[in-house]
């Protein structure tokens, strides 16, 4: 018996001058190989039961969560499975009541957006993945003067905070300010990569990790994504604007610092013009800003 995902790989990698090997960052299942009888299951959303050239039965189940196909469960037997398809069905049904608890409590329920709640989890997952990785690397480079040239790889947290929102929602009321973070989010999942990940941390407050990047790509990335947000007209509101700071991540680093540092930087695009984008280490190098000890909350005006 084997239960099939559909892609839901999220893989980072990253490679630099630095760099001996490949860095790879995943908290995800492997992706499983392509299989014909699985898609078909996939696209009718039904159960698809058929005999094998090896005279084996071979039923698949479609498992769905928020009406939508997530998983197959797939049986082979050497018996007829005729009878039992209503109550493999219900066993399927009992493990999507499981899913949708699960989605519910990991996701915004506005944006379907992962959730505040969330966050700290996969973050610390992906951050202890990352140190296993470099570790093993570290361990297994066999010349042992290179051993101080560690792989170092760098992954990036944006804080990403509407400018101005509250107006929104005062002069045009909470439904279109809705309206606005709805929209924001849909662009948010279109702009950024599959291996990103996309967090509201609640009002107008979200929250991506992004894949290992050099940094100027990753400022390119924010700011192409808020270069698009400022030429969109929002229903009725019209032109809204988002500033964004972002900070180094890497496997030495914990939650509360990284999201110091993002904010930061954040405060830094408020207090500057807003509508604009603004590396935390960028900004201690050219002395605009000083370390300060790290705050345990992100709360932007």
């Amino acid at each position: 018996m084997e239960v099939y995902q559909e892609e839901t790989l999220r893989l980072c990698r990253y490679s630099s001058a630095h760099d001996h090997q490949a860095i790879q960052w995943s908290d995800a299942p492997k992706r499983i190989s392509r299989d014909a009888d699985i898609q078909r299951c996939f696209d009718s959303r039904k159960p698809i039961l058929f005999s094998e050239s090896n005279q084996l039965i071979r039923i698949i189940l479609p498992i769905f969560c928020d009406d939508k196909t997530v998983a197959a469960l797939s049986i082979t037997s050497h018996d007829d499975l005729t009878a039992a398809i209503k109550m493999l069905e219900g066993i399927v049904r009992i493990y999507e009541n499981y899913l949708f608890i699960l989605n519910e409590s990991e996701t915004d329920k506005l944006t379907g957006l992962f959730n505040r709640r969330t966050f700290d989890k996969k973050l610390d997952r992906l951050l202890q993945i990352q140190r296993n990785k470099q570790l093993k690397l570290y361990e297994s480079n066999i010349d042992r003067e290179k051993r101080s040239l560690r792989p170092h790889s760098e992954a990036w947290l944006a804080i990403i905070d509407i400018d101005h929102f509250k107006q929104v929602n005062d002069q045009y009321g909470h439904i279109f300010g809705d309206g606005v973070l709805l929209l924001l989010a849909h662009k948010m999942k279109i702009s950024f990569r599959q291996s990103d990940y996309i967090f509201r941390f609640g009002g107008e407050e979200f929250v991506v990790i992004l894949e290992p990047h050099p940094n100027e790509l990753a400022f390119e990335t924010l700011d192409r994504f808020r270069r698009s947000i400022a030429s969109h007209t929002f229903p009725l509101v019209g032109q809204v604007t988002v500033s964004i700071g972002y900070a180094r991540i890497t496997e030495s680093d914990y939650p509360p610092t990284i999201l110091h540092s993002a904010d930061k930087a954040l405060y830094y695009a408020k207090a500057h013009g807003r509508d604009c984008v603004f590396c935390y280490e960028t900004l201690l190098n050219q002395g605009a800003i000083k370390a300060t000890p790290v705050s345990s909350s992100i709360d932007v005006d």
